[in-house]
């Protein structure tokens, strides 16, 4: 059932949950994460002050990953989805699983990884079962 329809049957949901987060999506573990760290020895170039002065530090992302090094913005790889394009796919339905409607999910470079992520990873996501309770 589709969020809409949820809410025409039952009434708006009381507790909506939505996650940003920053994706890095490769055929392999290793690969995304050699990818992840190439983008982290880029960021050490920028000054990402102005950027954490937005954040939550309360958030449980943050809390849980607080001395991991991630990339992006609000929230970036702190989510974890980073990862084979199984990997990734297994995490967003886990996710989703657990209620996260709204997923805004950033991209470096977006076009081609965007390209990526329709291409490899949301067919992965629409062929997995969700997890019952």
């Amino acid at each position: 059932m589709r969020h809409h329809e949820r809410c025409d049957a039952e009434g708006p949901p009381t507790d909506p949950a939505g996650l940003a987060a920053f994706v890095i999506a490769r055929p392999t573990d290793e690969e995304a994460t050699t990818e992840h760290q190439r983008l982290l020895e880029l960021s050490t170039l920028d000054d990402r002050s102005a950027l954490a002065a937005g954040v939550d530090p309360k958030a449980a992302m943050f809390k849980v990953n607080q001395n991991v090094p991630r990339v992006g913005t609000n929230g970036g790889t702190a989510a974890g989805l980073v990862g084979s394009y199984d990997t990734v796919a297994r995490r967003l339905r886990a996710f989703a699983d657990a209620g996260v409607e709204l997923f805004m999910l950033q991209f470096q470079p977006l076009e081609a990884e965007l390209d990526r992520f329709a291409t490899e990873v949301l067919p992965r996501v629409r062929l997995l079962e969700p997890v019952r309770g």
